[in-house]
């Protein structure tokens, strides 16, 4: 009984220095395998999987992606697969990978985790840092770390042309319906660092809200920004944007129009944003 009960010990002792081995050997916070076929069922990581993936990589895109008024990158989105978000459609694919915002399909997340197909939720960018933040966590992902640098240099760079303000002045971002993001936009936190400040908190929609059109009238900022993708009045959400009273109070440089496609998501083009935004407020002195 010694002598076996001795062998089972150094039999023990074996087994945990392999193991110890097995353990130093292992690289530290090694990344996972770069995901295989991604499905995003999003408007905004439509584009920036677009932009960061390899195209075999993207299983499909939400049908939004080929909208060219609510997507910048419409064209590019012609060539993948596009489907609705149908659980029983995600598992006949098998993606290892889905793309998705953290205010919808709730109910198909929780099928997906309960097939274990990893769910990455990414939410609105609400600040530059923020985004860009967003864009190493996908790149990470892919497997194109490289491809996310570039894309924050590409940022980075449009925001070193731009020349912050001289004077003060006020602004007010409003969409259909004139309602205000408020302070937590990606527009709001562009202007914040170009020196410009926020009506929305003077006039109480600091965290978003509709503004009464007699309000604005009477308490105005000196910029609005005004987000629009309608060519046309379509609804009276944007007849409202087009109201005479708000075209006479707000001139061409005093309303600034931003297209939904450059505003509604962050991503490939923050950029563009960048300098739709600022040589509209004429502080792009250093834009070719």
């Amino acid at each position: 009984m010694r002598i076996r009960f001795t062998r089972l010990f150094r039999l023990g002792l074996v087994l945990l220095a392999v193991f110890a081995a097995l353990v130093r050997s292992a690289p530290l916070g090694a990344e996972p395998a770069p995901a295989k076929q991604v499905i995003s069922l999003n408007l905004c990581t439509d584009q920036l999987l677009m932009a960061l993936a390899d195209p075999g990589q993207i299983a499909a895109l939400s049908p939004l992606a080929r909208d060219p008024l609510l997507s910048n990158m419409a064209e590019e989105a012609q060539t993948f697969r596009i489907i609705k978000p149908r659980s029983e459609t995600l598992l006949q694919i098998q993606p290892d990978l889905v793309l998705t915002a953290p205010y919808e399909h709730r109910l198909t997340r929780q099928i997906l985790t309960n097939h274990r197909i990893e769910i990455m939720t990414m939410g609105v960018w609400t600040s530059l840092e923020a985004g860009k933040e967003q864009i190493r966590q996908l790149a990470r992902r892919l497997g194109h770390i490289d491809r996310g640098q570039m894309l924050i240099n590409r940022i980075d760079e449009a925001m070193s042309r731009v020349v912050p303000v001289s004077t003060a002045r006020s602004m007010l971002e409003i969409e259909r319906r004139l309602y205000a993001p408020g302070t937590q936009s990606l527009v709001a936190d562009l202007v914040r660092q170009w020196g410009l400040t926020n009506h929305a908190d003077r006039l109480g929609v600091g965290q978003g809200g509709f503004v009464a059109l007699e309000r604005l009238l009477g308490d105005r900022p000196d910029v609005l920004l005004v987000t629009d993708s309608s060519p046309m009045v379509e609804d009276m959400g944007i007849a409202l944007l087009r109201h005479p009273a708000l075209n006479t109070v707000f001139d061409e440089k005093r309303r600034i129009g931003i297209p939904t496609r450059l505003s509604l998501c962050g991503g490939p083009q923050t950029p563009a944003l960048i300098r739709h935004l600022s040589q509209a407020l004429g502080l792009a002195g250093r834009f070719p």
